[in-house]
């Protein structure tokens, strides 16, 4: 007879026909007995090899390479400067709805105005780093949040403390310097 070999599902109840199942295959079912599943995996590995995982496996060995890595290299925004500096221009350029300004090294527009602040119009030495305020930095003549532009017409020499200074105002007589020298003192 068909009904002697049916057998209840042990999650809902309900009878099955076929008595090699495990469960009847309603969803609600079938996820509790996957769940039965790996709780009895992972009881029986634990009883196995008296942890979860294995000591040494390749996540944690690409963890240790990668902090390895950073610590003997530097970030790249250390190695590759001018690019970061104008990836942050862009960033802030994209936020403001401005252009997308044009790539120049910062050693280029301090040589063009001979290593010289154009704020407070003292020598910039390029050995001091950064975060110091003496240190060398492009300042905008007319601010990016100002509408100016990422530009070698819009850019000028300062010290990082100037410039931090000066903020986002624009100076009432900017001396945008020339293309081929420094820019007047007057």
């Amino acid at each position: 007879m068909p009904g002697d070999n049916m057998n209840p599902c042990p999650y809902c109840g309900t009878l099955m026909n076929n008595p090699r199942r495990k469960q009847c295959g309603a969803a609600e079912c079938k996820r509790a007995f996957n769940a039965d599943r790996m709780r009895k995996w992972q009881r029986d590995y634990k009883a196995q090899h008296g942890q979860w995982y294995p000591k040494a496996r390749h996540g944690d060995r690409q963890r240790e390479y990668s902090r390895k890595r950073y610590q003997e290299q530097p970030h790249w925004r250390v190695r590759y400067p001018e690019r970061a500096a104008l990836i942050d221009a862009r960033r802030r350029m994209r936020i403001l709805d401005a252009s997308q300004g044009e790539v120049f090294a910062p050693a280029a527009v301090h040589a063009r105005n001979g290593w010289t602040c154009q704020l407070c119009h003292e020598p910039i030495d390029p050995d001091v780093a950064w975060p110091d305020p003496m240190s060398p930095s492009i300042d905008h003549v007319i601010p990016l949040a100002r509408g100016g532009e990422h530009s070698m017409g819009n850019v000028q020499s300062a010290h990082l403390g100037c410039n931090s200074s000066k903020g986002d105002r624009v100076d009432p007589a900017p001396q945008v310097p020339a293309q081929g020298g420094q820019a007047g003192m007057g």
